[in-house]
């Protein structure tokens, strides 16, 4: 390839929303920057891996979600080993979502404590995804490690994807339903099909994982998922899908990449504007102003520098 010819790997889950925007990414950049000749997107299992993709190279921008799989790497806590403080932040996609933990109404368990002396079908996801690893840290928290409920009577299986694991509770086969997507179509036909119960995490659990990798609080709150939700309930954020790269890659592709999702953001409005706001995983409309804000890691300066000099950063 000529010197003067770039490329560029974009790694993230295989959430279709990611792909979409890798896709509207490329096609603007194949535009405006004719010296990038190669662009490919690996849409590999696992918002971690992603991560560290990134960050040793393998490719030069992701899309993570939350914002506190970025930070736990940064830091080399939590299931990195080692810093890799290399990576930095473009930008936000303003998403709205949470951790739900939920269990069938007719159980009457009304916290995470009761489930201890259950004998529970827990379908949970593995350790690539960052549910899979809050999972495991929030019932170390409570004094009960699932490697510990998994030999005392939890029949425990891993399945990453949020429609599988949710679609298991609806069939029969997990009673412990653990993830994000609150918007997704799953949860709400799990909802239609049997009440649930939405269990809070406790208050110095929340402020361990807050204090310790990064995550942030929030409420799923009452009324949430058409109505399922029957209280306001303390759990973790789950809210940005998170575009990043790392310090060394190009001023100018960053600036770019910066450039092309907030100047042509009605692209990646698109697919969204149909929905209501609570049934839209892209809030909208894109706001410049804000998704330089919550990042997780330092911002490039790149993107910071696109910010500043068209006042959305003073």
């Amino acid at each position: 390839m000529n010197k003067q010819e770039r490329s560029l790997t974009m790694r993230s889950d295989p959430v279709p929303w990611f792909g979409l925007f890798f896709s509207w990414i490329s096609m603007i950049l194949g535009i405006e920057m004719p010296s990038m000749k190669r662009m490919s997107i690996d849409l590999i299992s696992g918002d971690l891996t992603s991560v560290s993709a990134v960050a040793k190279g393998e490719a030069e921008l992701g899309i993570t979600t939350p914002p506190a799989c970025a930070t736990m790497a940064y830091r080399g806590v939590g299931p990195y080993q080692g810093k890799m403080d290399n990576l930095r932040a473009i930008l936000s996609f303003p998403h709205d979502d949470r951790m739900m933990w939920a269990v069938p109404a007719e159980f009457g368990i009304k916290s995470i404590e009761e489930l201890k002396d259950k004998k529970l079908k827990f379908v949970v996801p593995g350790n690539d995804s960052p549910i899979g690893f809050a999972v495991e840290k929030i019932l170390e928290a409570y004094g009960m490690p699932l490697k510990e409920r998994a030999a005392d009577g939890w029949d425990v299986r891993h399945e990453d994807y949020l429609f599988k694991v949710v679609t298991a509770a609806i069939q029969g086969k997990s009673d412990i339903v653990v993830h994000e997507g609150r918007k997704t179509p799953p949860w709400e036909k799990l909802t239609k099909s049997r009440e649930m119960t939405f269990l809070p995490i406790r208050d110095d659990v929340l402020d361990k994982l807050v204090k310790d990798y990064g995550f942030r609080r929030a409420v799923l709150s009452k009324g949430m998922i058409d109505g399922a939700v029957k209280q306001d309930t303390p759990t973790l954020d789950w809210s940005g899908w998170l575009l990043f790269t790392r310090e060394d890659v190009d001023d100018d592709l960053v600036y770019l990449i910066t450039k092309i999702v907030v100047e042509y953001k009605h692209l990646f409005e698109m697919s969204f504007k149909g929905l209501p706001l609570e049934k839209s995983d892209l809030v909208y409309p894109i706001d410049p102003t804000e998704i330089w804000k919550n990042v997780g890691v330092p911002l490039h300066p790149a993107a910071e520098r696109y910010y500043r000099e068209h006042g959305y950063m003073i």
